[in-house]
């Protein structure tokens, strides 16, 4: 089965910081790993993060170039014929002009993992991106929702062509952590510091800080970005004395490092999507400790690998630090339900297995 793979809102790259470039890559992965011959045709970019309709309308007429000629190679044998199209991350800042039109155009089923649909976004500036999503939606035949905050308005879109389809990872850098881990009192954060939702989080983590004993804790921070400075001022008040190493931006390699050699995962998570790295955490064996916000439910278990806070609440964080420091029995609890977790039903073999039998069910 050869299957046409699409991203209209990122490059995959397996190395990236971002979380969406490396999924993008993950899902790549697991189609293989579902049996399928995946064709990656060289097709543009379709992120318009500012709200610009010029923008817009510009890069709907390079999606129409770009599929004009695609089909053209499909038609004169340039370009193998897919069985399937998939396209990743779809919605109004990066809709998919093309992947719909081959469907039809084929006669080929469309498919959509991570699609995400916005009603209120039909008018304002990226009405224009809106539409092009709606419309990419409406033709799925089936629509993967990787987080339940997805899943509502997509159930609405397009009832009874929704699958849950939950984030992965690969686990193969993964060792199950034999026997008792001593505490430490380490603590590691691990996030971008780009934008005002990343900064909120490192906030609430600078909150919870001044409220944890000085001579018990330490905290390692990976990430970078421009609202560095402004984080490091969050801590400069003195009460992270000595505790605290800004590790800076980190290849994946040396954040596993990080996390093999930490006790407990901090990080609340304001507005993730779901956060890969919390699944990285837990296979790590690290109990995570986060906010019940957007995507964080969808790749942990509260009580069992995670302690998810209201959102916002840095004294409710502090306190689900110092208890995990002072209940060995449930830190191991939960470190061992982590690893579980993720190692067992998180992995692209898993996923590959679900997308399979979805596959299946419709080519």
């Amino acid at each position: 089965m050869k299957v046409a793979y699409y991203s209209p809102f990122v490059r995959p790259d397996a190395d990236a910081a971002s979380g969406a470039a490396r999924m993008g890559t993950l899902l790549r992965r697991a189609l293989e790993h579902a049996g399928a011959h995946v064709l990656v045709p060289d097709l543009p970019l379709t992120r318009e993060p500012d709200g610009n309709p010029a923008v817009q309308e510009g890069v709907r007429a390079a999606s129409e170039r770009a599929l004009s000629q695609l089909l053209h190679e499909i038609e004169t044998g340039q370009v193998a014929r897919p069985d399937a199209w998939f396209s990743y991350h779809v919605y109004y800042k990066s809709p998919d002009w093309i992947g719909p039109a081959v469907s039809r155009a084929l006669g080929i089923p469309y498919i959509v993992a991570e699609g995400s649909h916005a009603p209120k976004r039909s008018v304002g500036p990226w009405r224009l991106g809106h539409a092009g999503a709606a419309h990419a939606l409406q033709h799925a035949r089936l629509l993967l929702a990787m987080t339940a905050f997805d899943r509502y308005c997509l159930d609405q879109l397009q009832p009874g062509r929704v699958v849950d389809f939950k984030p992965f990872i690969d686990t193969a850098p993964f060792k199950r952590v034999e026997g008792q881990r001593s505490f430490a009192g380490r603590l590691l954060t691990v996030g971008m510091m780009r934008d005002e939702r990343k900064l909120e989080s490192y906030r609430l983590v600078a909150r919870a800080m001044r409220l944890l004993p000085r001579d018990v804790f330490s905290l390692h921070i990976a990430g970078d970005g421009k609202y560095r400075p402004e984080i490091e001022g969050l801590f400069n008040d003195g009460t992270a004395h000595g505790r605290l190493q800004f590790r800076g931006l980190q290849p994946k390699a040396k954040v596993l490092d990080l996390m093999a050699e930490s006790d407990l995962f901090l990080w609340p998570g304001i507005g993730e999507a779901y956060g890969l790295v919390y699944l990285e955490a837990q296979a790590s064996g690290l109990p995570v400790i986060a906010c019940r916000d957007r995507g964080v439910s969808d790749v942990t278990r509260h009580g069992e690998t995670a302690i998810l806070c209201n959102t916002g609440d840095s004294e409710a964080l502090a306190a689900a630090v110092l208890m995990l420091s002072r209940d060995h029995e449930r830190r191991e609890r939960m470190r061992v339900a982590a690893q579980d977790f993720v190692l067992a039903e998180r992995s692209v073999e898993q996923a590959g297995s679900h997308l399979r039998s979805l596959l299946r069910g419709c080519v």
